[in-house]
Formats: structure tokens, C-alpha cells, sequence
């Protein structure tokens, strides 16, 4: 990744290179930037009336290449970033020097007002900021179309079943497992996720016991139709969009009728809401409909059905 991040400041080396109480420090034009205490940065919120709103100003006047980090990247000295959560928010500056040398680091800001549309999934998602997800072992049947009472994980037709149809699992069998305390926390900062986990299964299947971290995206423009309406939104659309994780998994995140259990990194979101979030993956050899997928019902923590 580090490599990556490098090629892309260089890029940006070849091209560069030839109103409301902003944050900012002034240095000399020509001191040579070895230490963020030195980086010539102006943060400014764009304003609404009196409200400081969900897009800010950066700017950063020093010879350096910028990547200003929130959900997403921003490539450049002189931006305009979008933040997607009210209150205490963080935008991350990463900066190459001349020598190549990456400094970095985080302000925080205050927002307001979501001014700005944002997507209602970040929202759903993570909150105002971070918001962790545990197994829905008390799911009802009537939670969603489509749900199973008590059954949070397992096995069930592709582009049919709303949750585990076929091979269903709840609380007993998750405790057996050792994941049946599981968290996953989903933050706005850097899209960011962490997984908890207590997995005591099989080495292999899954990740083992202990903490992880990655990242995470979005893509809603990865539906997919139901062959057996009404899918779990209540509609002729069975995937609603698609979860893709780098670094990490949810819990029990691997393919359990594959050769070396592989982790699954990229899901089928078939519902999501502030409370509860439904995601399913079709094995590799499924196809079409009724073919093999998995599914995973989690809810908010602290929610209770």
C-alpha cells in the first residue's frame, strides 16, 4: 500500500512540481519541510448561514505533494473535502516532502450540518462517526422479509433467500464457535472497520481469535434482482448495493464449502438500516439462482428486537 501511496505522490511531484476562524501556521518559503510542525496549512469549513457545514477548504502552502483523507482521498494542495457525519470529525493530511519522506497528520473539525447530501448508508452504517455491529441472534422472524427467527448465519439460496435458509445457525452454534461475541466497528474515519473476534474454530476457517483492522467501501450501484420477490428491502431488488472489506472480515468471513476456507472480502448488501444490516455471498460455483450463497444477519449493538 505504502508503494502505492509512493507511485502516486510521484505522479502527482511531475505535475505539481515543473471565512471562519481557519486553522493555520505559517513558515518561510524556502524551509525545507522535514516535520508536520513545519506544513503551512489552512483548514476552513464552508458555511451555512452560522453553521459550519459538511464540506471544508484545505489548502497547504508548503512544497510538499497532499492526500487529505476522510471516507475518501483527495490528491492535492488545494481542495475542497467532503465529510460525511456531524459533530467531532477528523480529516488525515499526508504529505510528501521533496526527499520523498511521508509526514502525516490529523486535524479535527467540527461539523454542523449535513448541508451536503451524503449517501444514507454511511449513515446507517456508522452513525455520526463509528458505529459497532454484533450477530442479531434475537432477530425475529418479522425484522425484515424474509427472516428466520433466531438464525443469523448460514446457508441459503442465491438471489431466493432473504437470510440462512437452508443450513441455519443462532446463538448455540456461534457460542460453540467462540464468536458469538463478536464486534465490528465501522468508522468514517478513513472508512475504516475493526473486527473483534473469538473465533476458536478449525485453523483456517476464518480469521483466529484476536483483533483486526482494515478498510471498507461502498458501490449501490451493485443491485441485482430477486427471483423470488419480495427480497429482504421489501422489493423486486434482492442486492441493494455491495460492502467491499480490504484487510479484514466480518465474522466467520470465509467460504466454508470451498478447498482452504478463503476469505470473502466483497458482499451483497440485501438490507441495511440504522439497526440492522443483512449481507449474503454466493459461493464461486454459484451461478444463478437458488445456487449456494451464505448469509450473515448482524444488528447494532445494544439494539434489541
Amino acid at each position: 500500500m505504502n508503494k502505492i501511496l509512493n507511485i502516486a505522490f510521484a505522479l502527482a511531484f511531475a505535475v505539481l512540481f515543473v471565512a471562519c476562524n481557519p486553522i493555520e501556521k505559517d513558515f518561510g518559503t524556502g524551509e525545507v519541510v522535514t516535520s508536520t510542525d513545519q506544513l503551512n496549512v489552512t483548514i476552513t469549513p464552508v458555511m451555512f448561514k452560522t453553521y459550519k457545514t459538511n464540506k471544508y477548504k484545505v489548502q497547504c502552502k508548503s512544497p510538499v505533494v497532499c492526500k487529505w483523507s476522510t471516507t475518501a482521498s483527495y490528491i492535492s494542495n488545494d481542495t475542497t473535502v467532503l465529510l460525511l457525519g456531524k459533530g467531532a470529525q477528523n480529516i488525515k493530511l499526508t504529505a510528501m516532502a521533496a526527499d520523498g519522506s511521508l509526514l502525516t497528520k490529523t486535524y479535527s473539525v467540527t461539523v454542523d450540518s449535513l448541508y451536503y447530501p451524503v449517501p444514507p448508508q454511511w449513515g446507517y452504517l456508522c452513525g455520526s462517526s463509528s458505529k459497532t455491529w454484533v450477530w442479531a441472534t434475537d432477530v425475529t422472524g418479522t425484522a425484515f422479509p424474509g427472516a428466520a427467527a433466531g438464525k443469523c448465519y448460514g446457508n441459503g439460496g442465491y438471489l431466493a433467500n432473504n437470510s440462512p435458509g437452508w443450513w441455519t445457525c443462532g446463538l448455540s452454534d456461534l457460542t460453540g464457535w467462540g464468536v458469538a461475541n463478536d464486534k465490528m466497528t465501522f468508522s468514517l474515519d478513513g472508512a475504516s472497520m475493526t473486527l473483534v473476534t473469538g473465533n476458536s474454530q478449525t485453523a483456517g476457517k476464518g480469521l483466529a481469535a484476536g483483533t483486526y483492522g482494515g478498510t471498507y467501501s461502498f458501490d449501490m450501484s451493485k443491485t441485482k434482482a430477486s427471483s423470488s420477490p419480495p427480497s429482504a428491502s421489501n422489493s423486486n431488488t434482492y442486492a441493494i448495493g455491495q460492502l467491499t472489506l480490504s484487510g479484514v472480515t466480518v465474522s466467520l468471513g470465509f467460504q466454508p464449502n470451498v478447498s482452504g476456507y478463503p476469505s470473502i472480502y466483497t458482499y451483497d448488501i440485501l438490507y441495511l438500516d440504522n439497526n440492522i444490516m443483512v449481507l449474503e455471498a454466493p459461493e464461486p460455483s454459484t451461478t444463478g439462482a437458488w445456487g449456494t450463497a451464505w448469509f450473515w444477519v448482524f444488528k447494532r449493538q445494544g439494539y434489541s428486537f
